[in-house]
């Protein structure tokens, strides 16, 4: 977990170290006092928080990176319609506002914008505009009632796709505003326990007139 940590609170736990060496070696010599326990539990208080919570933000990012691997373009040139030769040059915004790859076809020399996000949090809008133009196609094209069937079935089939994709982008959404909240909180709170242990250390510093 330790590679989970900040760098501010690496620093707070090599103090909180420190102290707690001083405070196994007074315990040995027998003068432990009260104001050093106080002082030993606040610090391993701190450190399980400290543990807790970068544990909890690692697993906020992870999820929040596999939220973003789970779109797969399966994008095909649109003048030789083969994958193959693609390579992925850049990512444009398009005029409806998603994000979307942009390839280049090595077999036909051409660059173009797929034509769906690249990304689930964009993948929202595009499929709620899907579902519309389906329910338009549905109620204003004359079609027989086998034809009707299928393209209700497929019209359905992506409103739950996409109210499943809504309701873990909200969820991952939720916990990473959480998992930031908490990360200014703690960034408080270890900068006024920082401040206290680097005062309590001052001061056991010997003084020396040169």
């Amino acid at each position: 977990m330790k590679q989970h940590i900040t760098e501010n609170e690496r620093e707070v736990i090599k103090l909180i170290t420190f102290f707690k060496k001083r405070g196994e070696r007074l315990a040995a010599e027998g003068a432990l006092t009260q104001e050093h326990e106080e002082l030993n539990a606040a610090c391993e208080r701190l450190t399980q928080k400290i543990y807790n919570h970068a544990d909890f933000r690692q697993q906020v990012l992870d999820k929040h990176e596999t939220l973003k691997r789970i779109i797969e373009d399966n994008a095909q040139c649109p003048s030789c319609s083969k994958s193959d030769m693609l390579k992925k040059t850049d990512v444009a915004t398009t005029e409806l506002g998603w994000k979307s790859n942009r390839y280049r076809c090595r077999r036909c020399n051409i660059v173009f914008t797929w034509n769906r996000p690249n990304n689930p949090w964009d993948m929202i809008p595009f499929l709620e505009l899907c579902v519309k133009e389906l329910d338009d196609n549905i109620a204003s094209q004359p079609m027989d009632e086998a034809l009707k069937a299928r393209a209700t079935e497929a019209r359905d089939h992506m409103a739950a796709s996409l109210e499943q994709l809504r309701a873990a982008i909200q969820l991952a959404d939720t916990e990473k505003q959480q998992m930031e909240a908490q990360d200014k909180e703690m960034a408080r709170m270890l900068h006024e326990f920082k401040k206290y242990l680097m005062i309590e250390k001052i001061k056991l510093e010997p003084f020396s007139e040169n």
